[in-house]
């Protein structure tokens, strides 16, 4: 676990941080922010920029949690109509919000380093909420690695950016992005299935593998995760040399033990996967969180990356449980797992907030910093 305080040095160093972002995106730059710009202007003064960031989240709460009771964590259930609909229009919802929040927060002179974080961090959450939501409005079926590499796709894209944030000192989103294009896909999905019902998505396109359309998307959608992949090692190559891409790769194997473990899981325990996957994919979503917040905040303090306690727990749990042939030890183990990991998950953020808005001297959802032209 992690309670050590922020070095002093590391607190400082946030102040100079400059947070630069490159959005290519046609539909972003033409027609949302545009849109968006006037939008904002209807928002009252007072109204903090980091409310908006936990409206957007609970968005996708709202929708997760409807989508759970329609059928828990099966992705082979089809959902009701109305929940389809639910979920695409506060996907919408959430995307216009998380685009708000920024223009609202240099409106109205707010801009800080926390609410960067605060707006990344929200991400995080939402990013694991989306992949279950789109997994269920798929239908990727639960008996096979595409399932769980669906709900993953989306995860280690977004990991893979913020790595990139990281090793590179810039947000890059290429023309045709997750951020704008993905969500707004998932908008008129759900739009679409709450129409004609989910009956496409189980149409086989091939039958010797018996890939269904909703799985052939879904890969499509692990595509764009591993092009993040693919882009970062590129970026870094075309700006710091073959040695520092190497470097990366290295330093990337960790990460990517947590869904290759889990696989090689699914792999020998079939049988358990199909059972209980939800807890797997609970374990696997806390180490995705706790290690992209803990970039995030490396990001803003200009800190080295070191190895959190926690991450080599889960790893090794889940190793140890691929030798287990006893399923109630795997499934208690890792519930114990998961436990234990949302515990201390949460007395990081907790902590590091308290932190960094003790240190800026602002209060998480109030105006601090009322501009004087608005």
């Amino acid at each position: 676990m992690c309670f050590a305080p922020l070095p002093q040095e590391s607190l400082e160093n946030m102040k100079k941080f400059q947070y630069k972002c490159v959005d290519e995106s046609l539909l972003y730059n033409k027609f949302m922010s545009p849109c968006l710009n006037k939008v904002v202007n209807y928002f009252p003064t007072w109204l903090a920029p980091n409310l908006i960031t936990l409206f957007s989240l609970g968005c996708n709460i709202i929708a997760a949690t409807i989508s759970y009771l329609d059928g828990g964590f099966d992705f082979s259930f089809r959902l009701k109509r109305s929940t389809c609909f639910i979920i695409g229009v506060t996907q919408l919802l959430y995307q216009l919000l998380d685009n708000l929040d920024g223009k609202q927060a240099r409106r109205t002179g707010n801009s800080t380093p926390f609410g960067m974080l605060m707006d990344h961090g929200c991400d995080v959450f939402t990013n694991i909420l989306t992949s279950f939501n789109l997994s269920k409005l798929l239908l990727v079926g639960n008996n096979n690695y595409i399932s769980f590499s669906v709900f993953f796709g989306l995860i280690l894209g977004f990991y893979m950016m913020t790595y990139e944030e990281y090793k590179i000192g810039e947000l890059f989103f290429p023309k045709i992005n997750g951020t704008d294009e993905g969500n707004l896909f998932i908008f008129l999905l759900g739009v679409f299935l709450s129409i004609v019902g989910q009956g496409p998505m189980c149409y086989v396109i091939n039958e010797k593998y018996n890939l269904t359309i909703g799985q052939l998307i879904g890969l499509i959608v692990v595509f764009g995760g591993f092009s993040c992949v693919f882009n970062l090692y590129l970026h870094t190559y075309q700006r710091k040399g073959l040695k520092e891409t190497l470097k990366n790769i290295l330093d990337g194997i960790a990460f990517y033990s947590v869904l290759i473990v889990p696989l090689l899981f699914i792999k020998f325990h079939l049988d358990f996967y199909m059972e209980s996957k939800w807890i797997i994919i609970c374990n696997a979503c806390s180490i995705f969180a706790r290690v992209t917040i803990d970039l995030q905040i490396k990001i803003l303090t200009a800190g080295i990356v070191t190895c959190n306690i926690m991450f080599v727990f889960s790893n090794l749990a889940f190793i140890l449980c691929l030798f287990f042939t006893i399923e109630d030890v795997c499934l208690y183990t890792l519930i114990l797992l998961f436990v234990a990991q949302l515990t201390e998950l949460f007395i990081f953020i907790f902590q590091r907030a308290k932190e960094i808005t003790d240190y800026l001297k602002i209060r998480i959802f109030c105006i601090n910093n009322p501009a004087t032209h608005i």
